[in-house]
């Protein structure tokens, strides 16, 4: 079996075509092809890095077109990676979030009690956060 035949990497494509992910990003400006598909496609990781994490798109009430996440299912106190693709401003951000602190970190994010614009499984603590110039999955 090639690596790109790996269940995992099937599974995501899947997901993302059921999300219709390469239209969403490619309305923000984001190429598909060389920010996702390729870096999938020529991972070298046997296991999926993103099992337990939940692609979605999510509205926003400042984004009229929503935003892309992969967040954590469950967030304990183990180290977990939170991801976004936005565009605001006609700026593309791609932020990098974590529940530690990372070297590239440039802030610490915590959402407002009432946050209806963010997956409910990362509200309630806080998030080191990078804004990202690199467009890509970042553990692929």
């Amino acid at each position: 079996m090639s690596q790109s035949e790996q269940p995992w990497i099937q599974a995501t494509k899947a997901r993302w075509q059921e999300l219709n992910a390469e239209f969403f990003l490619t309305s923000i400006g984001i190429d598909f092809k060389s920010n996702f598909l390729e870096p999938i496609s020529n991972t070298n990781q046997i296991t999926d890095p993103y099992a337990n994490s939940i692609w979605q798109i999510i509205p926003h009430s400042l984004i009229p077109q929503g935003v892309l996440h992969c967040f954590p299912k469950v967030v304990t106190a183990e180290k977990v990676i939170w991801e976004e693709w936005f565009l605001i401003d006609g700026e593309i951000h791609h932020h990098i979030l974590s529940n530690h602190s990372f070297n590239s970190a440039q802030g610490i994010w915590t959402p407002e009690p009432n946050d209806t614009d963010h997956p409910i499984e990362v509200l309630g603590r806080s998030w080191h956060y990078e804004n990202s110039k690199d467009l890509k999955p970042m553990l692929y």
